[in-house]
């Protein structure tokens, strides 16, 4: 008769009591032992005989002996740090990892989740020369000389070396947002967990992914304290999450910088392959850590924001993607610049509310006074032109974007025509004036006054009169007005001027905000 003992450790995606962080860990967990026996293949190139069983939604651990060494060991292993004083994570195989990468997870992890220095030794501040977008410069960052995941195994077993049989008290380092409300309270207001919980939260950070957020705004900014969010995914198969972990490897370094939760979200699971549509759902969890006073030097988690996500909208924020310009990297000093696509940040938000990704763009565009966003939405016209022409839901409004199109071309001929030889077209001018009447439709009313006026300025229109059923509905308010004002915006930016030349008027040249008068 054969018995069956129970393993040491036994975690599984199975049970009713665990959140979305646990899974999460879980899978780091689960990525670490999978790297481990890459380098020691056999229970007895561990100590204690230390084996596992890796299924895709369970974990399984046991060893002979003491149980302190075991763990100690196993933790030590998992948590290093290099000749660099950088975090090198096993699960994450982080030698393999660029440089940049490496400084900005070690950056990333220390201001997150070890952001208070009992939890970590600094070292000397030190610097790298490196390499970005073929530009090179010089980086600091404070190297690291402990950490407290590599000795946690001290705070699980007992002065005799067992591993502890009762619930373990934790705080935020382990489990964000379980801080010590009042320090007098210290032993009362902890979160306590079971002990092979708290060991597999220690491996949270592997899985998470970490993104610098910036402010909704052009302007480049160089000493405002960073502000990082965390995406920790809902894990429901530990093969899945160790792929697609493996595939954000790849993100530059400049792909790391986000203007919105939506953008960290979606670029998450970017790489995601959608074999079935309807089968498709991935939900996480987004934590903002920022500092909330400009003289500590910790950070606090500020927010927290549960983002789902389905087929429809991964595969529009790949189009977005595919065709909206990228980031910039450039250097400035030792500082590492990234000037970001703000219009990407805009549309991944109405991605994730569920809404279209054009949703609101006239709102948004409107109340901002220095016209940065305006601009870029101008610099993103080939991308919107490409969402126009591919997007399947813009197919019902293509006619209404064309007629508006062809006022435009009709309007700005006319400029040409009464352009004097040797003066510059005033296309930009006429422009800003049709943006600014269209900035003061306010209701139904203003709206339609404004249509009106725009497309019988622009005389006969083909596009308008060839298509008039579809774009009756939009012209009569049958179409909310607000959504036909965001077509219009979206309208004028997609639209590509033309220049007069010799052989007279060419659709085909350009008129940038570079060359135009």
């Amino acid at each position: 008769m054969t018995t069956t003992t129970r393993p040491k450790i036994y975690l599984t995606l199975r049970t009713s009591d665990i959140t979305v962080m646990h899974s999460a860990a879980m899978a780091g967990f689960w990525m670490t032992l999978q790297q481990l026996e890459l380098h020691f293949p056999t229970p007895a190139s561990r100590p204690g005989n230390l084996s596992w069983l890796l299924t895709n939604c369970s974990i399984s651990l046991d060893w002979q002996g003491e149980d302190f060494t075991v763990l100690d060991w196993l933790l030590r292993q998992s948590f290093q740090i290099n000749e660099k004083g950088l975090m090198s994570f096993t699960g994450l195989d982080s030698p393999s990892m660029e440089l940049i990468n490496q400084i900005h997870l070690h950056q990333a992890i220390g201001a997150t989740f070890l952001r208070h220095k009992k939890f970590y030794k600094s070292g000397e501040q030190t610097s790298e020369s490196l390499s970005v977008d073929g530009i090179t410069g010089t980086l600091k960052y404070k190297k690291i000389e402990w950490y407290a995941h590599q000795t946690f195994a001290e705070k699980l077993c007992d002065e005799t070396g067992q591993l502890l049989g009762d619930y373990l008290q934790i705080v935020s380092w382990i489990y964000p947002g379980a801080t010590v409300r009042h320090a007098i309270l210290d032993n009362y207001n902890k979160l306590e967990e079971k002990v092979e919980y708290a060991l597999a939260l220690l491996f949270l950070p592997i899985v998470c992914q970490y993104f610098i957020l910036h402010s909704n705004s052009s302007k480049v900014e160089t000493k405002q304290p960073t502000k990082y969010i965390v995406v920790i995914p809902e894990i429901t198969n530990f093969e899945t999450a160790t792929q697609r972990c493996w595939k954000l490897r790849r993100l530059d370094y400049k792909d790391l910088q986000v203007t919105s939760w939506g953008e960290a979200a979606l670029k998450y699971y970017s790489y995601d392959k959608i074999e079935d549509s309807n089968e498709y759902h991935e939900v996480c969890q987004t934590l903002l850590y920022e500092k909330l006073n400009k003289k500590s030097k910790q950070r606090s988690l500020t927010d927290i924001q549960d983002i789902d996500v389905d087929a429809k909208t991964i595969l529009t924020y790949k189009l977005i993607d595919k065709y909206f310009q990228k980031n910039r990297a450039f250097w400035d000093g030792f500082n590492l610049i990234v000037k970001l696509n703000l219009i990407r940040g805009i549309i991944a938000d109405n991605l994730v509310k569920g809404v279209p990704w054009w949703s609101d763009f006239w709102v948004t565009f409107n109340q901002d006074t220095l016209g940065d966003l305006s601009n870029q939405l101008f610099y993103n016209r080939e991308g919107l032109r490409n969402m126009i022409e591919t997007d399947e839901e813009m197919e019902i409004y293509k006619s209404f974007i064309r007629a508006c199109h062809e006022a435009l071309r009709k309007i700005y001929a006319k400029i040409y025509g009464r352009t004097k030889e040797g003066e510059a077209p005033r296309i930009e001018r006429e422009y800003e004036r049709i943006r600014g009447e269209l900035g003061r439709c306010y209701d139904q009313q203003s709206f339609n006054d404004f249509l009106s006026d725009f497309l019988s300025r622009a005389g006969l229109n083909s596009a308008l009169y060839d298509q008039w059923e579809s774009i009756l509905p939009l012209l009569m308010g049958q179409v909310s007005w607000e959504k036909a004002r965001n077509l219009v915006l979206i309208a004028l930016a997609s639209y590509k001027p033309s220049q007069k030349t010799s052989e007279g008027f060419s659709q085909n040249s350009e008129v940038t905000p570079e060359n135009q008068s």
